[in-house]
């Protein structure tokens, strides 16, 4: 029986209501945001031992952290930390790798090296919301707290996330800089440079915290081989040498310790944010004059080569929040209460056996609180009893079922050794370290405790949607070939969710499927078309669709496996910048003539179309060369020298500011003067012939010009490619000889047609342009555009736009396809320049049909194509629905029944985020938000 269109318009919304309802349930069960201990952790709570408490080694330390610092940059043959390494053969400096457990992003990394914790994925997206206060550290116990607690005073310089995770008057002084301006390779470091000899003379901090992001950036625009990698290594070095320096020759810095530390490496392609090789593998050094003193010190080989089977593991390999643990003892101060680190033990040399043993206790008293907040002080402590109950003999140490046990195995016998007196100080040592390795490993899990009833519930409603996205579909029997074709393709999507290799490679699944479908949609078009002449061209629109698509996969080497392959953007362009420059300027003015044909055409005086769309495409140009002079200078060069020279006194953002506020100029008056045209009945006001435009193609070419200004200038191209995909598309499915047939079925099957084609193009578009499903791929480099101070709103719609700057763009083009199928079935097709022109003729054909009609009612008729008139959008809708509600099931299930999965944090839980950003951002926000309110203007102008 058939629903009505209120009817189904009510399961839609509700389908659609219920989708961001379902990412949030899950994510709670999924992304569990850690509770953490408040307070701040006192020595006094571990004075157990009945020892004195060990005194300081370092009164100060200079922390220094050099963004993506990856291990084989300061150990390796290729290195350019030739003074680094220098100490690190006379014994000066003690080299370690460290682990940066995912996301391997500066946020979450910073909060390992402070707290000591194992920070949960949810701060991936905490990373990019600066203003974030949830992920603010002042409250928390970190290392730099306890030198506070003590009295100390901190200074800091470099990325401003260390000000946003520390606010207020946390340091005594500092000087942030933004971490996402990727382009500048030189600023960020020298405003961190800048201070050091000033600090380095003056005694009045305990800690200096720099963060240099330069490397990274360089990192990011050419890759760990690209030309600037080893300079940018070598300024590093002088900045090592001239602390060591300081530290040997002022008194004050007697009792100095530096450290070195990356906060997380890079890829082969420069990026980070997995768990690819070398993302997780920072150095981590630790350099002191008083090192000479160690017993049994001595030197390691430097430069070396990484441990067999392995690429980036040089030395010893310790996680990286056993930085806090050892940095607290070196310091005399308590570890810091969320701490999951573990004493570093080639640091014990520092310290008698006595002294470690009191440090390695307070390690263990601390950590041992973790496992009470996880499993209860009560259990805990009972099990422990139990344990170290002498009448049960050895056989409580055999079978441990949980790491509960297992943990209360460890403690128990560590208490027993302690208690006893027990005179083997190695065997008391390695009872230690027992029980803090397996703690470590137990709690770190803790980041991977999932709430399973939440995680179903969230799939049940997501289930539900799905149901009434289905529901919602005017009719799904009998199924057209487009039907198939697209239900086919949403279950072998969901199918291939579940396998690791298709997630990081899922751009093969979107390049693979749409050849197919442009070759069916051909057969279809040919079928439909006698004559020799109208095949002809859709064997042309056939062709012209499949070349834009070959060409546009070979745009962005995307994906993880082949990231750093070449492509037309990395290795051709820049051997060839002013042909990419051609191909900009075609673009633009492409899109200038579109604006003047299509959306001023007859709304504005002739003078006044030519200034707005000058200004449009001037300013739009100027920006983009200026921004890319920025950002990929190698794409420059050499061109438009004058204009550049021109525009130099206006700085980006001011530039960036310009060409958002004319595109809004614009559209403001083209909404208005459209409307008003409308209501009045009015021609251009030219006076010429130009037909009735509507108002989403007018808009259409605006957000085309947008969208352009928020992507990377070597993409830019595509837009025209996008364009031509778009005319052939227009053709084959809408266009057909003045005697073919035309029925309802075929007209609903043309709706679904524009879905399968929209959808399949969205994701190309999105993975051509550089998008994966890894976080390295997310490009930051437009998100701050006209952005002068952080505003979260702003940036995270630029951010978003300049991401998804394709798949947004095909909503736009098929609110227009589904424009163009609205035409009456049983009149005589023409062309869309015709009907425009012949716009008024139409009007008053339908009002002497409706008169007609009075007289002779067929209601049923009548209905019917009213409903189809107002049908398709929602029709389009529902099928988007369907598909990512189906999709969103399908990633959450495969995050479910693979949470044991060796890569669920480094693919699935990415690839879930992504999930996300789609639902949320693309459909709910952009198809049914923009989409919808593009296909309501078509009403009113």
């Amino acid at each position: 029986m058939a629903r009505s269109r209120a009817t189904r318009l009510v399961f839609l919304t509700l389908s659609n209501v219920l989708l961001p309802i379902a990412v949030l349930v899950f994510a709670s069960g999924f992304f569990p945001y850690k509770p953490f201990l408040p307070g701040l952790a006192t020595l006094e709570d571990d004075q157990e031992l009945r020892t004195k408490q060990p005194e300081a080694v370092f009164d100060r330390v200079v922390f220094m952290v050099v963004d993506a610092l990856r291990s084989d940059f300061v150990y390796g043959y290729n290195s350019g930390f030739e003074f680094t390494q220098s100490l690190i053969r006379s014994g000066v400096a003690i080299p370690f790798t460290a682990h940066a457990t995912p996301p391997t992003v500066t946020m979450p990394r910073v909060k390992a090296l402070t707290t000591g914790s194992v920070p949960s994925f949810f701060d991936l997206i905490l990373n990019f919301a600066e203003s974030d206060t949830s992920s603010s550290l002042a409250a928390q116990d970190t290392w730099l707290a306890q030198i506070r607690a003590k009295g100390g005073k901190l200074v800091f310089y470099g990325d401003d996330t260390w000000l946003k995770l520390f606010p207020g008057d946390f340091f005594e002084r500092s000087d942030g800089t933004s971490s996402f301006f990727v382009s500048d390779f030189t600023e960020v470091d020298n405003n961190v440079t800048r201070h050091v000899p000033d600090e380095l003379a003056r005694g009045d901090w305990n800690a200096m915290i720099m963060h240099y992001l330069g490397l990274d950036h360089v990192g990011h625009k050419t890759g760990p081989q690209g030309p600037n990698m080893l300079p940018k290594q070598r300024e590093m070095d002088a900045i090592v040498k001239q602390i060591y320096e300081a530290m040997e020759s002022h008194e004050h810095h007697s009792k100095t310790l530096l450290v070195l530390a990356g906060d997380h490496g890079m890829n082969a392609g420069g990026n980070h944010g997995g768990s690819g090789p070398g993302e997780t593998e920072p150095a981590l050094l630790f350099a002191s004059p008083r090192f000479k003193n160690m017993k049994k010190r001595r030197g390691y080989e430097c430069p070396t080569v990484p441990k067999e089977g392995t690429e980036f593991h040089y030395y010893t390999k310790v996680e990286q929040n056993d930085l806090v643990p050892t940095l607290a003892g070196m310091m005399a101060m308590p570890v810091s209460k969320n701490s999951l680190g573990v004493q570093i033990s080639e640091m014990a040399a520092l310290w008698s056996k006595k002294d470690l043993h009191q440090l390695l206790f307070q390690n263990a008293r601390q950590l041992v609180r973790m496992v009470h907040a996880k499993y209860g002080e009560s259990s805990f402590g009972q099990i422990v009893s139990t344990h170290a109950d002498p009448t049960l003999g050895p056989e409580w140490q055999l079978r441990p079922d949980s790491d509960e046990k297992v943990l209360a195995q460890r403690w128990a016998r560590m208490l027993k050794y302690l208690s006893d007196g027990h005179d083997d100080a190695e065997e008391v040592e390695k009872a230690f370290y027992g029980f803090l390795n397996d703690a470590q490993r137990a709690m770190s899990d803790t980041a991977s405790s999932y709430d399973i009833p939440s995680m179903g519930t969230g799939m049940a409603i997501v289930g539900l949607a799905l149901v009434l996205a289905i529901l919602s579909l005017p009719s799904i029997w009998p199924p057209s070939f487009a039907g198939i074709f697209f239900a086919t393709t949403s279950l072998l999507y969901g199918v291939v969710m579940f396998a690791s290799s298709y997630v990081e490679e899922e751009q093969h699944f979107w390049y693979w499927l749409t050849p197919a479908w442009i070759a069916l949609l051909v057969a279809k078009a040919l079928v439909n078309r006698p004559s020799t002449g109208s095949r002809l061209r859709v064997a042309a629109a056939g062709v012209v669709l499949l070349c834009v698509h070959r060409l546009a996969i070979r745009w962005n080497q995307t994906g993880q496996k082949h990231a750093g392959e070449p492509d037309i953007v990395h290795a051709f362009f820049p051997e060839h910048h002013i042909l990419l420059w051609v191909l900009i300027m075609l673009t633009y003015l492409t899109n200038a003539f579109l604006l003047h044909n299509r959306t001023f055409a007859g709304i504005f005086m002739p003078e006044i179309t030519a200034f707005a769309e000058t200004a449009l495409t001037f300013l739009g140009i100027v920006f983009k060369l200026n921004f890319t002079q920025a950002d990929a200078p190698e794409l420059v060069q050499g061109l438009a020298v004058r204009i550049r020279e021109w525009s130099e006194p206006f700085d980006l953002v001011m530039q960036a500011r310009g060409v958002f506020a004319v595109i809004l100029a614009s559209t403001l008056s083209v909404v208005v003067l459209s409307i008003h045209q409308a209501r009045t009945k009015t021609t251009s006001i030219s006076g010429s012939d130009e037909g009735r435009i509507l108002l989403p193609e007018r808009l259409y070419h605006l957000l085309t010009l947008f969208l352009m200004t928020q992507t990377r200038a070597p993409n830019v191209p595509l837009f025209l490619a996008l364009e031509m995909q778009r005319a052939s598309l227009n053709y084959l499915i809408f266009t057909e000889d003045s005697d073919a047939r035309t029925t309802v079925t075929r007209d609903e099957s043309r709706t679904t047609q524009v879905v399968a084609s929209v959808l399949l193009l969205s994701h190309v578009s999105y993975f051509c342009m550089g998008g994966s499903n890894s976080i390295s791929s997310v490009d930051l480099s437009n998100a701050y555009n006209g952005v002068a101070d952080y505003n979260i709103a702003a940036v995270g719609v630029l951010l978003f736009a300049s991401n998804w700057a394709g798949p947004i763009w095909w909503c736009s083009a098929a609110v227009l396809l589904i424009i163009s199928e609205r035409t009456d079935p049983a009149s005589p097709v023409v062309s869309h320049s015709a009907k425009e022109r012949g716009w008024v003729m139409a009007e008053r054909q339908r009002l002497h049909g409706e008169a007609v009609a009075s007289t002779q009612p067929k209601k049923v008729e009548a209905s019917g194509k009213a409903e189809a008139g107002q049908g398709s959008w929602t029709e389009y809708v529902s099928s988007m629905t369907a598909f990512v509600s189906c999709s969103l099931l399908a990633v959450m299930a495969a995050c479910t029944a693979l949470r044991t999965h060796l890569f669920i944090w480094t693919v699935f839980s990415p690839k879930y985020l992504y999930a996300l950003a789609w639902s949320l951002g693309w459909h709910v926000i952009v198809n049914i938000g923009l989409g919808s309110l593009l296909y309501w203007l078509r009403w009113i102008a």
